[in-house]
């Protein structure tokens, strides 16, 4: 027994804070190393009030009715490793890694608590002493070198063109290698190909943009970047696609390397700092919702904007025709764009460019999909339980098409979708654009 006795027995005399963590986490506590929290993520962490408002727009506690898998619950528990109450124990890290980080209790705190500094602090400091153990693919790896993705995008699409793939999966060979559910994550994809410097804008020249590719959406999602790059020719603007950028960092960040994130952060900053444009534009709204996070992670803003607020901010040339879409288009709105750029409205006001389409919101769209970067392969019970509401608003909504503006969020709820037998597509909203444009994809 420590000096502090049962952390059940020491928190009913702790006041608020002090019962959530008894009632998140009632076990008997041994004193460990204390745990270096930075101070202003301590002090961001006490500002929390523990009146619980934030609990029912929590998908981890609407699954579990779980304190330790709430917003408080989790605060409770960074306090008491910054006040040595507990251990960072695999049990109490479970409860923070399974946190998705969607930032909807963010936009229900009446104190204004930044919940998302507060868990990605408190991850980097538990992995500086307790760091996460190999993974069969190191995602933040992958995700920080170019070459790295073009090799592992190019052999996809050989092991696609060559039936490798179908082959391996129909003789369990992915999942003898542990390698089912990237497998099932991962789309079909055209052949990867590079990107030329500077793409020349169309008619009246508007300005210079630069186009942020990212990671994931340059291996999995290039007709995507591709659209972005006509529509805005298109609309007068020239698009920069500098060969230096990196990922954005999110993943590190939220993953506890915060080094890595701010060297990632930096050669952004500096790369696109060298050219004469207007914006930094991003198709995928995790990129974007991290890029606008440099001000408070590095100290120097970049000045990024969604491709869907830019698109519908910008004048479109007269004489531009859509052609019109015969059916419903149900809009899957990304934590990324709802609780950080909280830019929804853009995006309707653009789809009602289309003639004829009928624009609903899916079902349940206040709820994460379970996507969240690498958690939907690191966490694929919680992903998938929260996927299935998902699947069953489109399956009341019953879509002609879905659009999403984040490329995790559309390969995770494509999986569920092939698994399920559902053909529908699932588009970004600016390659659905270009097609209505009648532009060549």
């Amino acid at each position: 027994m420590t000096p502090y006795g049962c952390i059940r027995c020491r928190t009913h005399r702790g006041g608020a804070k002090g019962a959530i963590i008894a009632k998140s986490y009632p076990l008997c506590a041994t004193i460990g190393s204390v745990l270096n929290i930075e101070p202003k993520i301590k002090d961001e962490a006490d500002r929390c009030v523990m009146c619980g408002l934030c609990l029912p727009h929590c998908p981890t506690y609407y699954k579990t009715q779980n304190e330790a898998e709430s917003p408080r619950g989790r605060i409770s528990l960074i306090l008491a490793l910054a006040n040595n109450q507990l251990e960072a124990d695999e049990a109490l890290r479970g409860h923070l890694d399974s946190c998705l980080l969607c930032r909807a209790c963010e936009s229900k705190c009446p104190s204004g608590v930044q919940f998302g500094e507060i868990m990605d602090g408190a991850r980097n400091t538990i992995a500086q002493s307790h760091p996460r153990p190999p993974q069969r693919i190191n995602f933040a790896a992958l995700a920080a070198s170019k070459g790295a993705q073009r090799r592992q995008s190019t052999l996809l699409w050989l092991a696609d063109k060559s039936g490798l793939r179908a082959l391996g999966r129909g003789f369990g060979v992915t999942r003898a290698l542990g390698l089912e559910r990237l497998e099932q994550l991962a789309p079909r994809i055209n052949r990867p190909h590079g990107w030329h410097h500077y793409y020349q804008a169309k008619g009246l020249h508007q300005g210079d943009v630069g186009l942020f590719i990212g990671c994931f959406s340059d291996m999995f999602d290039q007709v995507t970047l591709e659209s972005a790059i006509a529509v805005l020719n298109l609309c007068g603007y020239g698009v920069y696609v500098p060969n230096s950028q990196a990922c954005c960092g999110a993943l590190h960040q939220h993953s506890g390397d915060t080094a890595q994130a701010l060297r990632l952060a930096e050669q952004n900053l500096a790369t696109f700092g060298a050219l004469d444009i207007v914006a930094v534009i991003s198709c995928a709204t995790g990129c974007g919702s991290h890029l606008q996070e440099y001000a408070r992670l590095v100290g120097t803003k970049i000045n990024s904007c969604d491709i869907n607020t830019f698109l519908d901010q910008i004048q479109w040339p007269a004489g531009v025709k859509i052609a019109p879409f015969n059916g419903r288009i149900a809009v899957h709105e990304p934590c990324s764009l709802r609780n950080v750029l909280k830019e929804t409205a853009p995006l309707y006001h653009l789809l009602k460019r289309i003639p004829a389409a009928e624009i609903v919101a899916l079902p349940g769209n206040e709820r994460c999909c379970g996507a969240a970067g690498s958690y939907m392969v690191e966490q694929p019970a919680m992903a998938d339980a929260l996927r299935q509401e998902k699947l069953d608003g489109i399956e009341a909504s019953r879509p002609s098409i879905l659009v999403t503006t984040n490329i995790g969020c559309a390969l995770h709820i494509a999986a569920g979708l092939r698994q399920s037998g559902h053909t529908l597509e699932i588009l970004h909203p600016v390659t659905l654009l270009r097609r209505q444009l009648e532009m060549p994809l």
